[in-house]
């Protein structure tokens, strides 16, 4: 539907989210309890070979082998209140800035995939020294899940393995700890005697020094149709790239039932086998209980009272990444830029170690700043969202983050705007939207193109690269961005 996708705020709604900011600091806020949560989980440790013990071949066929060895302004700042951390002084002065050390990607992804499970079984939140398996019958279980898996390099007599019981819809997810970085892992899961699927293989989180390889895509709005005709050509470029994780900007279904998820999960499903995706929430998902329990995530730390997993942080590899929410930043923009829940949140992440000693610092959030393209431009036109514009893009611009990606808008655009590069990426398979008129203060020049595509990016140690590709293979733009150091 349309409409739904209208979600800018008029200035008659800043009552509203006004008291939605009250409501957030209230004592009556849902406890962790009230709200939903990631399945149970069981930890369990990957054994480590003893010293003198030989080690066992364990690279699963799944898994190819790789046979290749500015400052600002006074007048830049909207009329809105000082962000915590905008001067300078604020930051550490000392940081570690690990070396960067390899290539980007992996060989290719094998194609083929295991429909023995309605979801699943896919890899998610693999960073760190750990992974979850997520699986889903068709109909709930009463015997627990299992996982058993064989670390690349590491000898056991016996695979390790985890079990856990179904949570409330029928999922299970099991938690792997203990595995060392940039390794092969083989899996397999079972539940009762009747269902396995597997042997299927991923890698391991990358060393802190180790470029990274990304698909990014927006807008899927999955039903089978779109499924069979554009996500599956966007997840075989994704298999056929060797992409070492992927980032979803939103919307990943049209309204959040189970039943798209379905559809979306089973178009997704070869890639998630072997590659863990990062989900941004967008408004159609409507902070549905059902979006998440679908992905399990990082979690933002203090969490949100309504999920931990509606905005995070993470790092992997040479790249600090921040998932963000569009509603906290239209509170502290009605409120001219008083500090609120996540805008002050993402401030102190992007002071962080974890941020500072990235090489690449990039954000993802569902709604632009800026876009020209939208509907069949009936009025009034969408032309991004202000809040984000006076608020993100600044304090972007501070903190040395390269690029914001976001969707909602049905097309490929890309500006720059106050040195950070603004990427919508919202041809993920929803239906396309048309160039409107040019708004006033759009940055110049802004690249368009309307069609069903997704990126590949690459974090490299001397560059990222941008590739945006349709679903029939071809290039439509592209862009490189030198690393300039601190």
């Amino acid at each position: 539907m349309r409409n739904l996708r209208f979600v800018p705020v008029a200035a008659t709604t800043a009552a509203l989210l006004l008291a939605l900011a009250a409501t957030a600091c209230d004592s009556s806020d849902p406890s962790p309890s009230d709200t939903a949560s990631d399945p149970a989980t069981e930890v369990a440790d990957v054994p480590v070979a003893d010293e003198g013990v030989g080690t066992e071949d364990t690279t699963s066929p799944d898994l190819p082998a790789d046979d290749t060895a500015g400052e600002a302004s006074p007048e830049d700042a909207a009329e809105v209140g000082e962000l915590p951390g905008d001067d300078a002084t604020d930051v550490p002065v000392e940081v570690h800035v690990p070396a960067c050390v390899g290539t980007p990607g992996q060989p290719a992804w094998p194609k083929d995939s295991d429909a023995t499970f309605l979801r699943g079984p896919y890899v998610q939140d693999v960073r760190d020294d750990h992974a979850f398996i997520v699986f889903r019958p068709a109909t709930p279980m009463a015997d627990p899940g299992c996982v058993t898996w064989e670390v690349e390099g590491v000898a056991a007599a016996v695979a390790p393995k985890a079990c856990v019981d179904a949570d409330a819809y029928g999922q299970y997810a099991v938690r792997i700890d203990g595995l060392p970085p940039d390794t092969a892992v083989t899996y397999s899961v079972s539940v009762g005697t009747t269902m396995a699927a597997g042997p299927l293989t991923f890698r391991s989180a990358p060393p802190l020094d180790r470029p990274q390889r990304l698909m990014v895509v927006a807008d899927i709005h999955s039903n089978p149709d779109r499924t069979a005709n554009v996500l599956s050509k966007i997840v075989d470029r994704a298999l056929a790239a060797g992409v070492d994780y992927a980032v979803t900007v939103g919307d990943h279904v049209d309204q959040p039932e189970e039943t798209q998820f379905n559809d979306l999960f089973a178009g997704l499903r070869a890639m998630l086998h072997r590659v863990p995706v990062f989900a941004t929430i967008g408004n159609h998902e409507a902070r549905s209980p059902n979006y998440f329990e679908a992905f399990v995530l990082p979690e933002a730390d203090p969490p949100d009272a309504l999920s931990g997993e509606l905005y995070y942080s993470m790092r992997r590899g040479n790249t600090w990444i921040g998932v963000l929410e569009l509603i906290d930043w239209q509170v502290a923009w009605y409120a001219g830029g008083e500090p609120f829940g996540q805008v002050e949140w993402l401030a102190r992440e992007l002071d962080s170690e974890a941020a500072r000693s990235a090489r690449w610092r990039l954000l993802f959030i569902h709604e632009p700043p800026w876009c020209v393209g939208w509907g069949h431009c009936d009025e009034p036109q969408y032309h991004g969202e202000e809040a984000l514009r006076d608020l993100l893009v600044p304090m972007a611009r501070d903190k040395g983050v390269s690029v914001i990606f976001s969707g909602h808008m049905h097309g490929y655009e890309r500006g720059a705007m106050e040195g950070v590069q603004l990427v919508v990426a919202g041809g993920g398979g929803g239906g396309l939207d048309h160039a409107c008129s040019i708004p006033e203060g759009l940055p110049d020049p802004w690249e368009s193109d309307y069609v069903h595509h997704s990126l590949v990016v690459e974090t490299g140690c001397d560059a990222l690269t941008l590739v945006a590709t349709d679903i029939d293979g071809n290039e439509i733009d592209g862009f490189t961005l030198p690393y300039a150091g601190l």
